[in-house]
């Protein structure tokens, strides 16, 4: 069984197959791929490699099982496939994909790239709550900068990829160079990480997505223990794979397929 694995981001989208292994298809530009239209676009993939099945990992909220909203994409994608599809929160199917390396029971997994999100893995299965559970980046930690939600004072709209570049340019370099760490908005991400292990005692914290696969998390750890009590020790781990949502997404589809 070949199932296409599609991860919608704000900036790219990246494409795999998997058919007992992952391979990766390719990465294109998200505005072009909507300008084109993305139903077709992923057909047109999907019959060229021979996939029966497609999962997509999008950056949308989904409430009872229909995308609502999406902050960090040009529009909510309305998917009207001819071959099954499912889609997922795209933090969600990196928490799948993250369970799948780590083999952890409980994990808060975090992706960081144009914007901020975040899955939960607790005993071995995918939290969900009634949909939106994990919406890390959308946490108020004050102040007024307005989210790309449209809310104002989220983590995201001071730690998320586009924030950064917004006010302070490069954002590779910020992260290469290590001056990232010493940045006001690099102290509200930790904090606010560590509020959600407070929250949930998960056994470790998984960083992902072009930015936060990037972060020392060694640095990203001290961060974070600053502000948890004795007794929460998560491990900090990087997964550093930009195809995990993609991979994630191939997993999820797999799994609703068998049941």
């Amino acid at each position: 069984m070949r199932i296409l694995g599609v991860d919608i981001g704000g900036t790219n989208i990246d494409i795999v197959i998997y058919d007992g292994d992952f391979h990766h298809v390719g990465s294109y530009s998200t505005s072009e791929v909507f300008s084109a239209g993305i139903d077709s676009f992923i057909e047109k993939i999907a019959e060229e490699v021979g996939a029966v099945a497609v999962g997509i990992g999008a950056a949308v909220w989904i409430k009872g099982d229909k995308p609502i909203l999406a902050p960090n994409l040009p529009s909510i994608p309305q998917l009207d496939l001819k071959i099954p599809a499912v889609i997922e929160n795209d933090a969600n199917c990196f928490a799948v994909y993250a369970h799948h390396v780590f083999k952890l029971p409980n994990i808060l997994a975090i992706t960081v790239g144009t914007g901020i999100g975040s899955g939960i893995i607790t005993n071995e299965e995918l939290y969900r709550g009634d949909g939106l559970a994990g919406e890390l980046g959308h946490w108020f930690v004050g102040g007024s900068e307005e989210c790309s939600c449209g809310g104002k004072g989220h983590l995201e709209a001071y730690f998320g990829g586009r924030a950064l570049k917004n006010k302070y340019g490069d954002v590779k370099e910020l992260v290469s160079s290590g001056k990232v760490y010493s940045l006001k908005e690099f102290e509200l991400f930790c904090t606010a990480v560590a509020n959600a292990v407070t929250l949930l005692d998960s056994s470790a914290v998984v960083l992902g997505g072009r930015i936060g696969m990037n972060l020392m998390a060694e640095k990203v750890k001290e961060g974070i223990y600053r502000h948890l009590m004795p007794g929460f020790t998560p491990e900090v781990l990087a997964l550093k794979d930009e195809l995990a949502v993609a991979k994630g997404a191939c997993l999820v589809c797999l799994k609703t397929l068998k049941r």
